[in-house]
């Protein structure tokens, strides 16, 4: 039998000079780190060379503005669902023709290089065009939350202080009237279709303008890897957002790190690293699953969508029926974003049976255990990559394809790291490095980590230290190969009497039950324990059972099982009709889920406390009758 290279070979082999992936040493901001070579130095320089490589190629499928009707002030989205009919579809030349001519605009109202213009809205043709146009001055582009209420869409552009913002129909009407926007003295506002709330810009894209000084790239002599490109929002289950601010060489090293694991796949099974995408390769379909304001949705969809030429299908927001429709009906060939996306699609009883996949990605939230086996059983053609990152780290840290995923049937697994990036797992009080496989908290160190939290110095020393590692906030542990396993959130840890269990291993015992489609463990008060662990789930499609049978059967089942320890046993399991409550990037909202359950919980102890008392008084009763 032919030996299978290490991790570590993989990567001296994909990092050899010469190599696309081929890497070097640097000092950024005073610290020395290894950075791709080869890497794009800009997102002007990147988006300008794509965009006229595949001028002729379809790109985005999009959903046309939909009818609009007065909106609650307090959200922002429609809760309807709603089929996306009517589209507009455009090519990459067409693209990167309304880019130049929104980016002149700018350039005419003084934006320039360092300019931060943020984008509100929904994944539509308007939203990539200003991203792109904001990168051809050389601006820095601050990515609006575009679901989040009223106040805290205004709450986000104060914080930010942009020098314009660009917004889609729906959040016009969210923060119009435009002359009450100017009253609040917040920046400029335009919409960039047409709203009676906001000026427009359809003007702009449709009046001929001199786009040369654009492409020329005059006034961009300052432009580099170290400026201010990208800002997104953290994206937490709890507690305001917060701006993480990144350079061109921060956000762009996804761009390259997202080829590692198809690279060490193909070397670990003794196959050649695939090639560089071609303009002569057949240009595969996408569905865009998840917002584009979100890292995984920019940095790592949309972001490869241009690297790979590839043609892009986007929704309005998510819905699975629609989703199915559009994968039929556009032939869509790659499909994923997060875990919650691809389980959808899977159990979906609408999806045709023969229907088939190229690749199948997913990271941003962690999959159950089963799911890279089921996804491998119905379509064992397609690729399957699993990559985990944060908003701070601009997406990859680590991602895994392949029969290294495969053997590796383990919720927990995120992979290895890719080349750049180092990891370090330490005692979450000292700080103190851990022996290899030993549980800790996941501290992370390389070029992609974010610059700062913007506005927050002291937000950003807790998150970074002076060597430069990032505490990720994950409990994990790293085995002898160097394969990354994620327990659990340091916050999400359930300490029952002293015993610490990770929320991952409930879930991870309650996925392998058939019937359960989604899970989360949280932790319920106890007076004596502290904490108890209880669940909230959702079963598949094909389960209708009762409450009170299916709740008793989940907890024997798990027992039967023998997986957990008794100690982590579920004390209560809670059944959720329709999908658990999530954040826009697919997270399950447990700090929602507890107070739900909790308040359940707390009403089950007081109905068991009520019924021990009238025991005890009926007992009483019949003592006395008896003497």
């Amino acid at each position: 039998m032919v030996r299978k290279p290490s991790i570590a070979e993989c990567d001296r082999i994909m990092t050899s000079p010469g190599s696309i992936l081929e890497m070097e040493e640097k000092v950024l901001h005073g610290r020395r780190v290894r950075v791709w070579k080869h890497l794009p130095p800009t997102f002007r320089q990147f988006l300008l060379h794509t965009l006229h490589t595949y001028s002729d190629r379809q790109f985005l499928s999009s959903p046309l503005p939909a009818p609009r009707r007065r909106h609650p002030s307090s959200q922002g989205g429609s809760s309807s669902a709603q089929t996306d009919d009517s589209r507009e579809n455009v090519t990459f030349g067409q693209v990167l023709e309304k880019s130049l001519r929104l980016a002149a605009w700018m350039r005419k109202r003084g934006l320039g290089v360092g300019s931060k213009v943020m984008i509100g809205g929904r994944n539509c043709t308007g939203f990539i065009v200003a991203f792109v146009a904001t990168h051809l001055i050389g601006g820095v582009t601050v990515f609006l939350n575009a679901w989040l209420p009223r106040e805290q869409l205004i709450w986000s552009i104060r914080m930010t202080n942009p020098s314009l913002v660009l917004l889609d129909e729906e959040r016009a009407e969210i923060l119009g009237p435009y002359q009450y926007v100017r009253e609040t003295d917040l920046p400029d506002m335009f919409c960039w279709s047409g709203s009676s709330y906001l000026p427009t810009l359809l003007d702009v894209f449709d009046t001929p303008v001199d786009v040369n000084p654009i492409l020329r790239g005059d006034g961009l002599e300052d432009l580099g890897p170290e400026g201010d490109a990208v800002i997104f929002f953290s994206s937490g289950t709890s507690g305001f957002p917060k701006a993480v601010l990144s350079t061109q060489r921060m956000a762009l090293s996804n761009l390259w790190s997202g080829m590692v694991a198809p690279a060490r796949a193909a070397l670990r099974a003794g196959l050649p690293i695939p090639p560089l995408p071609k303009p002569t390769d057949p240009q595969r379909t996408l569905l865009l699953a998840i917002p584009l304001f979100h890292v995984t949705g920019c940095l790592s969809w949309l972001m490869r969508a241009f690297f790979a030429g590839s043609r892009v299908i986007m929704m309005r927001r998510w819905n699975t029926e629609e989703a199915i429709r559009l994968i039929v009906k556009e032939n869509v060939r790659v499909i994923g974003g997060v875990p919650a996306v691809v389980s959808s699609i899977l159990q979906s009883p609408s999806l045709p049976k023969d229907q088939t996949f190229d690749t199948v990605f997913y990271g941003g939230a962690p999959p159950s255990s089963h799911m890279p086996k089921e996804v491998k059983s119905k379509w064992p053609k397609g690729g399957l990559v699993q990559g985990y990152g944060l908003t701070e780290t601009n997406a990859y840290v680590c991602s895994i394809a392949g029969p290294d995923y495969l053997d590796r049937l383990n919720r927990v697994l995120r992979g290895p790291p890719v080349p750049i990036c180092d990891l370090k797992i330490v005692d979450p009080t000292t700080r103190q490095r851990l022996p290899t496989g030993q549980v800790g908290l996941l501290l992370v160190n390389g070029p992609q980590v974010m610059k700062c939290y913007l506005g927050d110095e002291v937000a950003t020393a807790r998150a970074i230290d002076e060597d430069g590692w990032l505490d990720t906030g994950d409990i994990g542990c790293v085995d002898e190969e160097g394969f990354l396993y994620i327990k659990d959130r340091l916050k999400d840890v359930i300490i029952r009497g002293g015993e610490n269990i990770t929320s991952s291993e409930v879930e991870n015992a309650l996925y392998a039950l058939p019937y359960i489609a989604e899970a989360s463990a949280v932790p319920l008060p106890h007076d004596r324990l502290g904490e108890v662990v209880g669940a909230v789930i959702t079963l598949r499609p094909s389960q209708n059972h009762t409450r009170q049978i299916e709740e008793r059967k989940i907890i024997s089942d798990i027992k039967a099982r023998g997986t957990l320890a008794r100690y982590a046993v579920p004390e209560m399991v809670m059944i959720h009709e329709g999908p658990l409550p999530k954040n826009v990037n697919g997270k399950i909202l447990k700090k929602d889920l507890k107070l739900i359950i909790q308040k359940q919980w707390e009403k089950r102890k007081l109905e068991r406390s009520e019924f021990r008392s009238g025991a005890s008084r009926s007992g009483e009763i019949a003592v006395r009758a008896k003497l």
